[in-house]
């Protein structure tokens, strides 16, 4: 009897313990009052051939895809230990990395501790594939046997099933009063002087800065988060054959670009413009690429033509007058293309008094936003 009453008081203590870690730990079977079956995802992450669906969905964080790290490190033959703030994954090859749980790389929600998809991925060599219409991210290595096409097909009753009702789009509205005006090729010596017109006026707009130039001015491109406007990027050469070279080459220019904007601002950016406008040479293979990583492509409706009348701002003022009262009979609103130059300066001022008595208000470009491009591709 008394082995009996042992017995009996070790299983229980057994269960409690047991029944602690399942109730506290990242395999939890439910989050936020839902089940498997029940849950509904905005955004899809696969691995190889198989969508890891999870009682708590990815998620967007600041921009960056992110997936609960215990169950897409195991589709991926990954374990996870955390040990004084720092997270280690082991291959099951014997490759393992470590990670600082600061909030970048990781962060937690709800307790539970999520991962930049990006991030893992890359990690162990998958490569990052987009299902636009699944809205689906796919990590990708030689364990995959299916084509997009062929893993659409597969999973695409159980996506319709789960997928979340899309919310109402950020994209800007028809007929709205709003115009978004935008800077590339800086930051430069004359962007503290564009800066403190843009303050002067009260107005917002976005900057598509090359990563060379940041560099060599991130004062300014601290500036430009500090006041407010939008933070993009523009590429690091800005020639043609090297930017275009392969989608890889231009995906490796914004991702650098990227990361020298983190160093001058300590912010990253998914806003992306690339060089001479995204057609023709920003094909489907290009986009892609970036849209794997969260890039959005961003290009105009208004070119204003400064860098061609640099000496002759009147134009560039006659230009963008006429052209923004062209787009409110039609009611599109305005993306003008500006450069970061002398030019552009010196005739700021008028444009913006122009564009105010017309009743618009300037805003900045933000990830959230759905992007306009020449080619309609939304993600």
């Amino acid at each position: 009897m008394r082995k009996l009453l042992q017995c009996s008081k070790w299983i229980l203590s057994f269960v409690l313990i047991f029944g602690c870690v399942l109730s506290t730990g990242e395999n939890n079977a439910t989050a936020e009052g839902s089940s498997a079956d029940s849950a509904k995802y905005s955004v899809f992450a696969a691995v190889n051939d198989n969508l890891v669906t999870y009682p708590m969905s990815p998620v967007i964080h600041k921009g960056t895809l992110y997936v609960p790290i215990v169950q897409t490190a195991a589709a991926m033959n990954v374990t996870v230990q955390y040990a004084k703030g720092n997270v280690t994954l082991t291959h099951s090859g014997g490759q393992s990395v470590t990670l600082a749980a600061d909030g970048k790389n990781t962060f937690v929600k709800n307790g539970r501790t999520f991962i930049s998809f990006r991030v893992i991925s890359e990690k162990f060599g998958f490569q990052l594939s987009y299902l636009p219409k699944q809205n689906v991210y796919r990590a990708l290595n030689g364990g995959a046997s299916l084509s997009d096409a062929q893993f659409a097909d597969k999973y695409s009753s159980y996506i319709k099933e789960h997928k979340a009702q899309t919310p109402t789009s950020s994209k800007p509205n028809a007929g709205s009063k709003t115009i978004y005006i935008t800077f590339d090729d800086g930051p430069s010596p004359y962007t503290p002087q564009l800066l403190n017109v843009l303050d002067q006026y009260k107005v917002k707009a976005t900057f598509f800065m090359l990563g060379n130039q940041i560099a060599s001015h991130p004062a300014s491109v601290a500036r430009i988060v500090q006041d407010g406007h939008g933070a993009g990027l523009h590429g690091m050469t800005h020639q043609k054959n090297k930017f275009y070279a392969s989608p890889y080459s231009a995906l490796n220019e914004m991702n650098m670009d990227n990361n020298k904007l983190h160093d001058a601002a300590k912010v990253y950016t998914k806003l992306i413009r690339v060089p001479y406008g995204s057609k023709p040479y920003f094909t489907k293979a290009y986009r892609d690429q970036t849209a794997a990583y969260g890039y959005h492509l961003w290009d105009w409706n208004i070119d204003s033509n400064d860098w061609r009348y640099q000496n002759s701002p009147q134009t560039i003022y006659n230009n963008v007058m006429r052209d923004i009262k062209n787009m409110e009979k039609k009611g599109i609103t305005p993306i003008v293309l500006f450069h970061d130059q002398k030019a552009t300066v010196t005739i700021l001022p008028k444009l913006i008094k122009a564009i105010q008595a017309e009743g618009y208000t300037f805003k900045p470009i933000t990830n959230e936003m759905t992007p306009k491009n020449f080619w309609e591709d939304e993600r």
